[in-house]
């Protein structure tokens, strides 16, 4: 079996967030069930190519973009251990090699995105055709690679190479939807009538690629099944596409990610203070002091409940809730440490609480990788407040760190996490999405904490919980067998 993997960020070349997770662990899990799998990324100018062996290749190619010839290179990295999993990288210095991934050094969003997604997704195609290699699936990700269907249904005499080939398009985060303005049409090159009132590449008189997508894809996958689900039911957590979703549900599906214990494991972890497991849960205590100590933090706080949070600091994963609560959090005699950047208004308002509460409250905006394994080690509880969570990472890192979650129960922490009944759970879960909601399961947490019993048997429920790759790598493998079977 063939598989071609296309995606904006491939982890550990580019990352923002839980895309490139899965993008750089879910190929090698499936490349060890012996399948060949190839993927595609563009070569990104943050990419160190000397530091993680990146071959040059002879290969050129060139992708028409409206009136505009692409000239394109290849340059790759193979697995030294499985040579059936190959990374190419689409060199191209004026849309990816001058550019970091989605933005600029401020922030803001390149205003020619669709173009440099437009030209990932026909790249990909150029480069097996380069290869002379013809993949039996296409396994697309979110909206900057879900012209790929598009293209192979309405531009088949263009790609007769991929006749016999299907297409799977994941949705990591159904928001993001590379809407665009009509005008740009014309860097397409598709019929006209994909762009007609109501047709599938239009969206209220712009442009919408994952609609498209998700209407020519031969099955769509989210990364939870309950999050499945509630973009069938949901208009809010759709962002619109509930109809859309809906009419195409029985090529639906939802399958889990997963986590890189390679990379997420106490007993390995090179950057916590001590190593530990579940047989030795005395050493946590040790990497508490060490974080303490690290952050500022007043060391009385050892005995108390530390709570911890890596995020971005979006609407989307609860801020809003949480800034609502955090007096009400404070009052409970604890410490709180955040980790991560984002909503400009949303950091004044944390740095307020940061002062107010400076002996028990650490806010770092930076983007900390070792602070956060410390995070996941040295913290009591992990809280997770979002609206919505399509799957979620963390949560599940958490738990094999032994550091009780708190989360809002929705898509993949619903399914992940289950709630604490005095007898079976891994954690605490807050049904309504409410800052009222959000204390109460704190609360109840606190509780817990300081029944030293009841909440080791807590911890050791989740740390024993299994959320590799391989558990997602075989469903998929499954669901690839099937489309192409099909």
């Amino acid at each position: 079996m063939k598989i071609l993997f296309v995606s904006a960020e491939v982890y550990p070349y580019s990352k923002v967030g839980g895309l490139g997770d899965v993008a750089g662990a879910l190929p090698g899990a499936l490349a060890k069930t012996g399948i060949e799998i190839v993927v595609v990324t563009p070569a990104y100018g943050t990419i160190d190519r000397q530091s993680h062996n990146l071959e040059s290749s002879p290969y050129r190619f060139s992708v028409q973009i409206e009136n505009e010839t692409v000239d394109c290179g290849i340059s790759r990295w193979i697995s030294p251990g499985h040579s059936n999993h190959r990374v190419y990288f689409i060199e191209n210095e004026q849309y990816f090699g001058s550019r970091r991934i989605y933005e600029n050094k401020s922030g803001k969003p390149y205003e020619d995105n669709d173009k440099r997604f437009l030209l990932l997704s026909r790249a990909s195609l150029e480069i097996c055709s380069v290869l002379k290699w013809t993949p039996d699936l296409i396994h697309c990700h979110d909206n900057h690679t879900a012209l790929i269907p598009v293209y192979l249904k309405n531009q088949s005499s263009d790609y007769s190479q991929f006749l016999n080939t299907k297409t799977l398009l994941t949705l990591h985060n159904i928001a993001y939807q590379g809407i665009v303005s009509m005008e740009h049409r014309g860097i397409y090159n598709l019929p006209d009538e994909l762009f007609n009132p109501t047709a599938p590449l239009e969206w209220y008189g712009k442009i919408n690629p994952l609609k498209a997508g998700i209407i020519f894809a031969d099955a769509v996958s989210t990364v939870s099944p309950t999050h499945a689900k509630e973009i069938m039911t949901d208009e809010v957590l759709s962002a619109g596409l509930k109809s859309v979703i809906y009419e195409n549900q029985q090529h639906v599906f939802g399958i889990l990610n997963g986590v890189d214990y390679s990379e997420w494991n106490p007993a390995t972890d090179i950057f916590i203070s001590k190593q530990y497991s579940s047989g030795s849960l005395g050493d946590k205590r040790i990497n508490k002091v060490a974080l303490l100590d690290e952050t500022g933090l007043d060391n009385g706080l050892l005995d108390k409940p530390l709570i911890g949070m890596v995020s971005r600091l979006v609407e989307q994963k609860g801020i809003p809730v949480l800034l609502e609560a955090l007096d009400r959090i404070m009052a409970q005699d604890v410490g709180l440490i955040i980790l991560g950047s984002g909503d400009e208004s949303y950091q004044q308002e944390l740095r307020k609480f940061a002062k107010l509460y400076a002996k028990r409250l650490k806010i770092d905006f930076s983007y900390n990788d070792p602070l956060s394994h410390k995070i996941m080690a040295g913290c009591d509880i992990f809280l997770m407040p979002s609206r919505y969570e399509p799957c979620g990472i963390t949560q599940m890192v958490s738990l094999k760190y032994g550091t009780v979650p708190v989360v809002h129960k929705t898509g993949g922490l619903a399914d992940t996490i289950l709630d604490w009944d005095g007898k079976r759970g891994n954690g605490f879960l807050f049904g309504d999405y409410s800052a009222d909601y959000l204390v109460k399961s704190i609360s109840q947490a606190i509780s817990i904490y300081y029944k030293k019993k009841e909440w080791q048997q807590i911890i050791l429920n989740g740390m024993k919980a299994d959320f590799s790759w391989k558990q997602s790598a075989g469903q998929y493998l499954a669901l690839y067998k099937q489309l192409i079977k099909e």
